[in-house]
């Protein structure tokens, strides 16, 4: 068979008489430090396949890496608060596999400021919403609100479990509580009840005023009767948990934020 044209990938074609083709002046690179690390991978692997039967063997693997490295340590910081928010029903796991990292690599401040600062940009990107939703509403936009609300809820689900093994210190779970009763928009509401039924037993033993404060404003916006339902029933809820000595009754539970639970 003849051999088909050649192109002049560089050159200027006259040697084939085809057109040449002109390299882009900033071609794609793969990002090294970043999702094609191998350190990244690794980690990734990691909290994909951890277990609560398995989460000595994966936290030996981790410890290996080089965590607290410059070069990888914001990009480990942002893939764990990634997977701990979108995976909140793992979160007790990757509170206590980040307390051993915490305490091996010596990343607990950098990893309890990164908690702080995701709070803080994604109540930012939450209450965005607010002003959004005054103007015309699409599906997709409902689709969007709900993923951050779900992935918010998570994170404070993360910072929680995080508290209870000693890695997030309770005056910043207490902060979350002060930020969250500034706002009275139904976003900040539903957070602050959602915080209550994660951290209320703790936060009640180290900062009973707040958690007083916190149920007091809960069961003024009750009784007010503007609530709609799901966050009246929410409410109650959470008002119930406390009489009970934040322990769950037999039978009941709080229901999770819409959404689904899916690891990968």
């Amino acid at each position: 068979m003849p051999e088909g044209p050649s192109l002049d990938m560089v050159g200027d074609g006259s040697s084939s008489g085809q057109p040449a083709l002109r390299r882009c002046d900033n071609p794609w690179k793969p990002n090294a430090q970043h999702g094609q690390s191998e350190v990244y991978r690794r980690m990734l692997g990691i909290l994909n396949r951890v277990t609560q039967q398995s989460l000595g063997i994966f936290l030996e693997q981790a410890r290996e890496l080089p965590l607290s490295d410059p070069t990888h340590l914001p990009h480990i910081l942002s893939l764990l608060l990634e997977k701990s928010q979108d995976e909140p029903m793992f979160a007790p796991i990757y509170a206590r596999l980040c307390r051993n990292l915490a305490a091996s690599a010596g990343i607990q401040r950098d990893l309890t400021t990164a908690c702080k600062d995701h709070f803080m940009e994604n109540y930012q990107q939450l209450l965005h919403y607010n002003n959004i939703f005054e103007g015309p509403i699409s599906s997709q936009l409902i689709h969007e609100e709900i993923l951050a609300r779900k992935r918010f809820i998570g994170h404070m689900k993360f910072m929680s479990e995080l508290h209870k093994v000693g890695v997030v210190p309770g005056d910043q779970v207490a902060a979350m509580a002060e930020t969250l009763l500034e706002h009275g928009d139904d976003r900040s509401f539903e957070g602050l009840c959602r915080l209550l039924s994660f951290s209320g037993l703790s936060l009640s033993r180290t900062h009973e005023e707040l958690v007083d404060r916190c149920c007091s404003y809960l069961e003024v916006c009750l009784a007010g009767g503007s609530l709609n339902p799901r966050l009246r029933f929410l409410t109650q809820d959470i008002l119930d948990l406390r009489n009970n000595g934040w322990r769950p009754q037999e039978g009941n539970r709080i229901l999770p934020p819409p959404g689904r639970n899916v690891r990968g």
